[in-house]
């Protein structure tokens, strides 16, 4: 941690609403560096949910905001626990404000008794969502509904139909569950779709299902796990034994993260082509850049850097999206060390909102503050050693000097 955007210390309120293993972890961010309604328009579906639900738990400046967002998106699943979980969230929190608007006045009304008619601070903020009963009902009613209809689709098709009837009535049932926010049970009938694929591209994209889900729930040995055995399989296919891979490395860079091997993650997002990216719902092309460019700052060498960041064609085009780590890392590889300071002060309060890359933070920085140090120490022993040089080189030319004079 380099800057006074970030905060250790959670209030008893927090503290109950951050529950997770992820957040608990990471410190409040106080200043942070995002429009939050542009930055989660990047992202769909959970994808989107983690990530608000992220941001609420660790920025109580964007926390009523997020929890907002959050309970509008959550209604277009049929993940009913989790909107209660939100709503209660929201509602503590907006009690919480009232509470504070009510001190605020309170004090400016002591101080100031002529403006004792002023209106309460952020009244217009502290309008909760109201409670949808409706929503959570027909909803509910709906999502049982449906998933009675597929299971009984699924029986009729297992009779009656081909393979590719019923891989794809799994694949919808999996679908299902991933709305429902039931993620142990998307994994086991995506998975059980596997004896029902017909083509290579069907078995590939039942991969990608089970690493999607894993990313969701965070089981990075899974996701690693379940991207071996998809280059295992399109090894086999010569139009796939290149593809794959690239379009995997994207998912194998996060696990790696995940699992704290920041060099090896740092080399699978630079194999990412950008041209073929599609990891997008998850994590946006701009993420790539930011993850790929701190994982390389804290363990590639200045030649990797600057091959395989600044000059890779392939990978140019992710930092066009993210100018600040572009810069950062051109910085870094050119020595200019006070500037990288700088901008890495700049992206904490962003790069500590990401879900992903929050719990790392402070290893990574500490890593290249590292390397900032100790390529300011090797700079400073070559001026110094310059400087000896130079006298040396000066007391020789007198002494040369002086025995030419009395020679002559």
């Amino acid at each position: 941690m380099i800057s006074g955007s970030v905060s250790k210390m959670y209030s008893d309120e927090e503290r109950d609403f951050v529950s997770s293993n992820v957040s608990s972890k990471c410190p409040i961010v106080e200043d942070p560096r995002i429009h939050l309604i542009s930055y989660t328009k990047r992202y769909t579906d959970v994808a989107r949910l983690i990530r608000l639900k992220f941001i609420a738990q660790v920025c109580p400046k964007l926390r009523v905001e997020a929890l907002e967002l959050a309970i509008n998106h959550v209604k277009t699943t049929y993940n009913v626990k989790m909107y209660e979980e939100l709503y209660k969230a929201l509602s503590i929190e907006m009690q919480r404000g009232g509470r504070v608007s009510e001190v605020a006045s309170s004090s400016s009304r002591e101080t100031s008794p002529r403006c004792s008619t002023s209106k309460p601070m952020n009244s217009t903020s502290n309008k909760a969502l109201p409670y949808d009963a409706y929503w959570v009902e027909d909803n509910t009613m709906e999502a049982t509904l449906l998933l009675q209809e597929l299971d009984a689709e699924l029986n009729f098709k297992k009779s009656n139909s081909g393979n590719a009837y019923v891989r794809r009535i799994l694949e919808e049932i999996g679908d299902y569950h991933v709305k429902s926010g039931n993620l142990q049970l998307a994994v086991k009938f995506y998975a059980r779709a596997r004896p029902y694929c017909t083509s290579s591209d069907n078995v590939i994209n039942m991969f990608r299902n089970l690493i999607r889900v894993s990313i969701y729930m965070a089981n990075w040995w899974h996701v690693l796990s379940y991207i071996d055995e998809a280059k295992q399989y399109a090894s086999g296919f010569q139009n796939l034994n290149r593809e794959v891979p690239a379009r995997l490395s994207c998912a194998a860079g996060l696990a790696n993260i995940g699992l704290k091997i920041y060099k090896t993650a740092a080399h699978c997002f630079l194999l990412t082509p950008f041209d073929r990216y599609d990891y997008d719902k998850i994590v946006a092309p701009q993420d790539v850049a930011y993850y790929a460019g701190l994982c390389g700052l804290a363990t590639l060498e200045l030649e990797m850097l600057e091959l395989g960041c600044l000059n890779s064609e392939t990978f140019k085009p992710f930092f066009s999206l993210s100018h600040k780590m572009w810069e950062l890392l051109a910085n870094f590889v050119g020595g200019n060390l006070d500037t990288c300071v700088k901008l890495l002060h700049d992206i904490e309060g962003y790069v500590r909102l990401d879900v992903y890359l929050a719990p790392h933070v402070d290893a990574l920085y500490g890593k290249i503050m590292a390397r900032i140090h100790d390529m300011r120490h090797a700079n400073r022993l070559v001026r110094e050693q310059s400087s000896s040089l130079m006298s040396e080189l000066e007391v020789n030319a007198k002494n040369t000097n002086f025995y030419t004079d009395n020679n002559v």
